[in-house]
């Protein structure tokens, strides 16, 4: 190959990298400002700083004058460990955290930069050369004489590219193992990996005159591993407008419902209102010890009003019920009775092991959970053979378990087992409303409501 043949090899393979690069730049600029992804930003300018690497060797080739060519040689050093840099950041961005064993390789590549700025700017300003020594005899290789280069590498510059390759290669094997320790099935990642290993030490050799008859192609690795990065970061953004969506869907499931539990709310206290004032009249009318039914009626008309007051600002902004100091030995039997019918009519065994303590709640919202859940249980269980639910508190572990016959509930379905509309009736029955409430009330009291995923009966727990 004549040198002219090379010069004009050199331009068309380093001018498609630049453009190839600009592309995959001006890609990862619009991911990050659209989408704010900061991590996006290394790529960026992994792609500029290669690009840049690229196009100077295209330019190189039309230059004449050898200070300006020598010059232009010492920064093709900065770029090529100033994109290894931003390649490493790169890398941890994908990973979410930093990799400590690569500090090292950052901090080589940091200082290397540094050194080659100096030298390059005492080279051009002072003709003083911290790098290459003059050429004593013509340029001999293909690569000297398209850059007409006039000076040849020093010793220094020899081992500082060799440390360099022991770097690189160091850094491939850090991230090669933190790759296989995710279990990731990164074959494009690691394909990046090795042809970026495999250009460094290409392109070493051509600039430490090892090798000199072949085209720089350092910037080939970070092709492979700007598309890739892209491609993640593309991924990133359709993930999260399509999650997006499913929450915009889940907010408007909330706001129909928020809006027809207070519209039934504010009938049904209507109504109530009635029934307190005939209630209070035939009070007036009954003897003293006929008034017990009465004041029971009082009572529960009380509660049905502090239900509906609930539903009717559940999902309002800093909504805050009536708090007091509770035994939830209380609220339990209170949520007993009030299922005891659905109980008894489907002949389920109840066994209560209770250990009393207190906490701070609201006891009609917290019975209301505790209802929710077992009528939820009685659902599941009511056609088994031998149905049974424990009712089980810990005063020491501050929790109350409600655990049933069933066998649980499928992994697939506990990741959004608490969302609205969301049930596990196989009959259609379910609206998908019971636990998402119960959740909202435990959360809003300052609780924890979840299920034991490896019991072998279903169990949810709220822990205090």
């Amino acid at each position: 190959m004549s040198v002219d043949e090379y010069i004009v090899v050199t331009r068309y393979v380093t001018i498609f990298a630049f453009s190839y690069f600009l592309y995959q730049a001006s890609i990862g600029a619009y991911t990050y400002r659209k989408h704010l992804n900061v991590k996006a930003f290394w790529p960026i300018l992994m792609c500029l700083s290669a690009g840049a690497y690229a196009v100077l060797i295209a330019v190189n080739t039309h230059v004449s004058d050898p200070k300006l060519s020598n010059f232009l040689l010492i920064t093709y050093w900065f770029f090529a460990y100033w994109t290894y840099y931003c390649y490493l950041k790169a890398i941890e961005g994908f990973f979410g955290y930093e990799l400590k064993k690569l500090w090292f390789s950052k901090f080589f590549c940091v200082a290397h930069s540094v050194y080659v700025v100096i030298g390059g700017f005492l080279y051009l300003f002072t003709s003083i050369d911290l790098m290459f020594k003059p050429r004593e005899i013509p340029p001999s290789t293909l690569f000297t004489k398209a850059l007409n280069l006039q000076i040849y590498p020093s010793f220094l510059v020899v081992l500082i590219g060799v440390m360099g390759l022991v770097v690189i290669l160091y850094s491939t094997i850090v991230v090669w193992k933190e790759l296989n320790r995710r279990n990731k099935n990164e074959y494009l990642f690691k394909t990046g990996l090795i042809v970026t290993l495999f250009a460094s030490i290409w392109d070493t050799s051509i600039g430490t005159e090892t090798i000199g008859y072949l085209v720089p192609i350092y910037y080939l690795g970070y092709v492979f591993e700007s598309m890739r990065f892209n491609i993640y970061y593309q991924d990133l953004a359709f993930t999260k407008m399509y999650n997006l969506e499913k929450d915009m869907v889940k907010l408007s499931k909330v706001a129909q419902f928020g809006f027809a539990s207070a519209s039934i709310a504010h009938d049904i206290r209507n109504h109530l209102f009635v029934l307190n004032t005939a209630n209070n009249r035939l009070e007036k009318e009954l003897l003293e010890d006929q008034r017990r039914y009465t004041k029971k009626l009082r009572k529960h008309i009380a509660k049905i009003l502090e239900v509906t007051d609930f539903y009717m600002n559940i999902f309002k902004k800093n909504y805050d019920s009536h708090k007091e100091r509770i035994k939830i030995s209380d609220v339990t039997m209170e949520a007993i009775d009030l299922v005891q019918e659905k109980i008894d009519k489907h002949k389920v065994k109840v066994e209560l092991e209770i250990e009393d303590f207190d906490i701070d709640g609201n006891e009609t919202e917290l019975s209301l959970c505790l209802v929710n859940l077992i009528k939820n249980s009685l659902e599941e269980i009511k056609t088994t053979d031998t149905p049974w639910i424990k009712v089980i508190t810990s005063s020491s572990q501050r929790f109350i378990k409600i655990v049933d016959s069933g066998n649980g509930i499928p992994r697939d379905q506990l990741k959004n087992i608490f969302e609205m509309g969301k049930t596990t009736k196989k009959d259609g029955s379910g609206f998908g409303v019971g636990l998402a409430i119960t959740k909202q009330i435990i959360e809003n009291s300052g609780y924890q409501l979840l299920v034991e995923e490896d019991s072998e009966n279903t169990t949810f727990v709220i822990n205090f």
